[in-house]
């Protein structure tokens, strides 16, 4: 991860840019008076590490805290690098999963990466939160800035969350969003399961996210947009049911019937198991 260039997007907003690399998420940091929030800190104590160290300069003297958008490897298996001096806090329902699957996702991410990739994985301490909020909204004051967030349950993965800042009207969505790219819908039995994934509350967080009426949002993974990075991602999903109900079609054929039509979009690996997915619904 490369932390020489953060872009401030808005008067103490930073980003991370991912640079559209594989496995490199967008990191965010928000200073206020008191405290600076880390959104996401990478995959791995060497990125943790990168990461803390540039919240430190961009804001010294501020206590740290860190949220993690969801608890998939390289959102947030760099968290170790934040203890003991940062706080950890992100919804029950992300811990709840994070505690009952950590092992397995790491486990999975260390069986399909590269030599080169895995090496990022190793000494990494799988790190719980430090404190957590219930319900599905929360509220931090970082000193002259308001910071909330949104959490519906299961959509991506169990207890995505979003992170909003309203009055820069700027909202941190993590994988809810991979801007111009397939999105994972991270079916990979054993690794992730069919209960770990609802497309259709993850279409009506996208639905609510616009209800914020966002100037920017910072997906995930690509570049940040607007509310079209947010329609277009609906419009995704609509389309892959209706190609996805096409009968008497090879599988092969009906991804490439979304291939062509989203051409500019990247990692069409995404639409196998996005398919194999919505197959296994009922109806």
């Amino acid at each position: 991860m490369d932390v020489r260039f953060p872009a401030e997007i808005a008067p103490g907003v930073f980003i991370l840019p991912d640079k559209r690399i594989p496995l490199v998420p967008n990191v965010g940091i928000v200073v206020g008076r008191d405290s600076v929030l880390v959104v996401d800190c990478g995959l791995g104590p060497q990125n943790g590490e990168n990461v803390i160290k540039l919240a430190r300069q961009l804001a010294p003297g501020r206590s740290i805290i860190l949220t993690v958008t969801h608890a998939h490897p390289e959102h947030g298996f760099g968290a170790q690098a934040f203890k003991p001096d940062a706080r950890i806090y992100y919804n029950a329902a992300q811990r709840d999963y994070f505690a009952r699957s950590g092992t397995t996702l790491l486990d999975g991410f260390r069986a399909v990466l590269s030599t080169e990739r895995r090496a990022l994985l190793d000494g990494v301490v799988l790190t719980p939160p430090d404190q957590t909020y219930d319900g599905d909204r929360a509220t931090l004051d970082l000193g002259g800035r308001q910071v909330e967030f949104h959490t519906w349950g299961t959509a991506h993965s169990p207890g995505d969350q979003i992170v909003h800042l309203p009055d820069e009207q700027i909202v941190f969505i993590g994988d809810l969003i991979e801007e111009r790219m397939f999105p994972i819908v991270p079916f990979f039995p054993p690794m992730i399961n069919a209960s770990d994934i609802n497309v259709a509350r993850w279409e009506s967080v996208l639905r609510d996210v616009l209800a914020l009426q966002p100037r920017l949002i910072v997906p995930g993974h690509g570049n940040l947009g607007g509310p079209e990075i947010a329609t277009d991602l609906l419009g995704y999903f609509t389309e892959a049911r209706a190609v996805f109900r096409t009968t008497g079609v090879p599988s092969a054929e009906l991804d490439q019937r979304l291939r062509a039509k989203y051409p500019t979009w990247e990692h069409s690996e995404y639409i196998s198991p996005a398919r194999q997915y919505l197959a296994q619904l009922p109806g």
